[in-house]
């Protein structure tokens, strides 16, 4: 008997999550670098990162040193993006549908640790992530949301265009990537999920901010990642849209 969405067992975010994890640990260590520097393909002591310091510890099995994230913590925060797709509804998506925002969720994660890690969200990964959605949520059939969210795609890096020039430095074009992903998961639900997901984003990361800075934990002149904030705000709408 062929299994309809609505019957799709609810433990797939756990079993889709550590599947993947290997890969994007690998992913989080190899463009975690700074912008003058080429990517990472080796640890400190020459040994290959793939697959020797991709398990869920983050440690060489070489020299034991850690690379990458903390021990689990991207183990976590897959389960739980892969989570809030299913809570947003995943049970009763389309294949297609499906498809698309696990390809976005893993960018997500990726992007998220990447920015945590060096507050840079390579461009290289956002595309991905972005040309991955839109050619999935294409094959669904619904050409209204497909154009409403390629839509709030461009109207959203664009106010982040012009809020990267007049902010000289505050947002960065790598923010200004990553609105497009962003809003284009969000809008091809409904603009009031790109609205919510961008207050959520930005009110989580002023209050932080405002917090670090009350005690001391961030200097002025400091910035945040705003870019892993963009991204739990994103997650936030989907769970309430």
């Amino acid at each position: 008997m062929t299994t309809t969405p609505s019957t799709r067992p609810a433990r797939w975010p756990a079993l889709y999550a550590m599947a993947f994890t290997p890969l994007l640990r690998w992913l989080v260590a190899h463009h975690s670098t700074e912008p003058d520097r080429p990517w990472r393909t080796r640890c400190a002591c020459q040994a290959p990162l793939w697959p020797g310091a991709c398990g869920p510890t983050g440690r060489c099995r070489v020299c034991a040193a850690r690379v990458g994230p903390r021990p689990l913590r991207l183990e976590a925060a897959t389960i739980a993006f892969a989570a809030v797709l299913w809570l947003s509804g995943a049970t009763g998506w389309s294949a297609w549908q499906l498809a698309a925002y696990a390809w976005w969720a893993t960018g997500m994660v990726v992007l998220a640790f990447v920015d945590l890690a060096v507050q840079r969200l390579p461009h290289r990964l956002t595309a991905a992530a972005t040309v991955g959605l839109l050619a999935l949520l294409a094959a669904v059939g619904e050409s209204a949301a497909w154009w409403r969210a390629v839509t709030a795609a461009a109207v959203l890096a664009a106010v982040f265009a012009v809020l990267a020039v007049a902010s000289r430095g505050q947002l960065g074009w790598g923010d200004v990537a990553l609105a497009v992903p962003v809003a284009a998961a969000l809008g091809w639900h409904s603009w009031t999920a790109v609205y919510t997901g961008c207050l959520l984003g930005f009110g989580a990361a002023a209050v932080t901010a405002l917090a670090r800075r009350m005690t001391g934990r961030l200097q002025p002149g400091g910035h945040l990642p705003l870019g892993s904030f963009l991204i739990a705000g994103a997650a936030a709408a989907l769970v309430w849209q």
